[in-house]
Parts: structure tokens; sequence; C-alpha cells
């Protein structure tokens, strides 16, 4: 139906299918075409299109990185009456901060030097988290875990919690911005970063101790290994304080 619409020549539609090809996120994997179906699109200045061509210059995706042109296509959509877009203005804050908010490595606090352990607080501010926690809790669904015997990811009694993940073609420059400021935090390319994971936990519901490294003796995790390289650090965000009890513990400390 979304291709059977795109050919009519429905811009929203030539965008959500352009976004999908360019990754292959739920179609063939086609760049070329996705790139033509989101120009095609964003010329008619359809609002998906244009923010997800904001995500694509956030990322210096099939084109040079650029903030500022980042800055440009939000404020497009925007301004063709796109209330998300404006919201994500209002969260981001203008252009000229950027670098101050955003962009700059906060100061963080070391616990641990051989561990690499360290806390920072305010890493976002509360409209951002907001928007996160909003944009994400109408997917939740059980979190997995994954499984080094037979592959994949599965439910397990040792997490109770539920969870869900942004692809890119769900991303806009809120989670741009975030990838970018966990960047400047840890010292590390903001392409190394794995996509969000938004975790959520009701009272009682726990993750019981575990490694976020994976395994190379496993040989499910083989194939990660060599696609992906191995997970060099994690970047937790509590994006709510209204409860008690809920910390990271590390036993072996």
């Amino acid at each position: 139906m979304l291709q059977q619409r795109a050919q009519k020549g429905d811009a929203r539609a030539q965008a959500e299918l352009g976004a999908r090809l360019m990754f292959g996120r739920a179609a063939p994997y086609a760049p070329a075409d996705g790139a033509r179906l989101l120009h095609a699109a964003t010329e008619r200045r359809d609002s998906y299109a244009l923010q997800f061509m904001g995500v694509l210059a956030a990322l210096g995706e099939g084109r040079s990185q650029s903030w500022k042109d980042a800055f440009a296509f939000l404020t497009q959509a925007a301004e063709v009456g796109d209330k998300r877009a404006k919201e994500q203005l209002r969260v981001v804050g203008g252009f000229e901060g950027l670098e101050q908010n955003w962009l700059r490595a906060p100061a963080a606090v070391t616990h641990f030097e051989t561990q690499r352990i360290s806390t920072i607080e305010g890493f976002l501010s509360r409209e951002a988290c907001g928007w996160i926690v909003n944009k994400a809790r109408p997917v939740l669904s059980e979190a997995m875990v994954k499984n080094p015997e037979r592959g994949g990811a599965n439910q397990d009694a040792m997490r109770t919690n539920t969870g869900m993940g942004f692809s890119i073609v769900d991303s806009d420059l809120v989670l741009q911005l975030t990838h970018a400021r966990i960047a400047a935090a840890l010292g590390l390319d903001v392409r190394q970063q794995e996509p969000t994971t938004i975790l959520h936990y009701d009272p009682g519901q726990q993750y019981r101790p575990h490694f976020d490294f994976l395994d190379p003796g496993e040989a499910h995790f083989a194939r990660e290994l060599q696609q992906m390289g191995q997970r060099v650090a994690t970047a937790l965000i509590y994006l709510n304080d209204d409860y008690e009890g809920g910390e990271t513990a590390f036993p072996r400390l």
C-alpha cells in the first residue's frame, strides 16, 4: 500500500517509503531509490521528509554533516505547521546555543578509574527527557536478552522490565543531539553508538546482574562481534527521578 500511494504521488508515502529504503528498515535496502523519493517529498515540503532530511544532515549520511542544515530542515517542517517539529525546536533551543548546551563535553565525576565509572548531573534537560519518554511510552514491550546458546534474543526471568528501541527511521533531532552529547562525554565517535534503547521499570521490576559486553567465547556472538565489534562503554541516562530505588549497582565493586 505504501508503494502504491508513493507511485501515485502521495508525498507522505514517498517520505516514509524513502526513509525505509535508505536503510533497509522493513523494506529492501535501496538507498538510491530512497533518496529519490525523499527528495521528491522534500520538494513538496512534506513535514516527515523535512524532519528525516534533518536527521540525515545531523548524521552526515548520504551528504556532508551539518547541524545548521539539520536545524534548517526542522525549521521548515515547523513552518508548514508540524507540531512535533515545533516541539523539538522548543526542546532543543536555538541554534546559537548548540555548542554550549549539546555538543560540549559535560563535566563528569569519576568514581572508579580502572573500570571507568563516572556520573554526570543534569546530562539532559527535563524537556529533552520528557520528549524521549513520551516518544517511547506508546511502543514499550517486554524487554529481551541476547541468547548465547541459540542466538537472537528472547524473554528471560532475569529481566522483567519493558523497553523499546529507536531505529534510524524513528529518529529525530532531539535523539541525534543526545547521541552527540553522549559521544562528547565519552570521547568516542558518534558513529560507534548502537541505536537508542529506552528501558522502563515498574515497581518491583528488575534486570538481574549481567554483563553488557558480548562474550567472544559464545559461538552465536561471534558474527555480531565480527560485524559490529565489542562494546566499549555503556551510557545510562535516567529520564525521570520521581521514584525510590532502581539504582544501577556494581556488585563486585
